[in-house]
């Protein structure tokens, strides 16, 4: 029973051995300036994931009531217009148009907003996002990504911790 006492006097105690021991690794604290940058990146990787699962519900919608699948890439303004006729039942079809005037708003606060994430890149780490976009492979928002969700890569003493923070 005696190794069931819990207190915060216990827990700061083990909790200093495992940071001398260096086996408890101490937080990074991510730049101030960049964080809402950050965010904002982040916040738009989840609009594209919401917009690649609007165009699988429009695929899989196609597939579920038999029609030919359509061979329209639903990137393109003129793509998306064919699809909002594409279904006979108007249910399905309003259904189908609500997919298409998320994507279109999607689509024209996207661009702008990529737009605004790399010149605050291009502020706050001009060196780093001109090294990385030299890389084949790397594009422009995988750079983004990889400047804003390393932070300083200094804080990695070696190449397997940084591989092991990449996963």
């Amino acid at each position: 029973h005696g190794g069931k006492a819990k207190n915060d006097k216990i827990d700061s105690y083990k909790i200093a051995k495992l940071i001398r021991g260096g086996n408890f690794p101490l937080a990074y604290v991510y730049d101030k300036d960049m964080r809402a940058t950050r965010d904002l990146l982040r916040r738009r990787t989840k609009i594209v994931r919401h917009g690649a699962d609007l165009k699988a519900h429009v695929a899989n919608t196609a597939s579920q009531y038999n029609l030919p699948a359509h061979n329209v890439n639903l990137k393109n303004v003129c793509d998306r217009e064919k699809m909002r006729y594409y279904f006979p039942d108007p249910v399905v079809q309003r259904s189908i148009n609500l997919n298409m005037a998320i994507l279109d708003c999607y689509h024209s606060e996207l661009k702008p907003l990529e737009h605004y994430i790399e010149q605050m890149a291009k502020q706050h780490n001009p060196v780093h996002l001109n090294i990385l976009q030299t890389i084949n492979g790397i594009g422009r928002i995988l750079a983004l990504t990889i400047i804003y969700e390393i932070g300083d890569i200094n804080r990695f003493s070696s190449v397997q911790k940084f591989a092991s923070y990449s996963r």
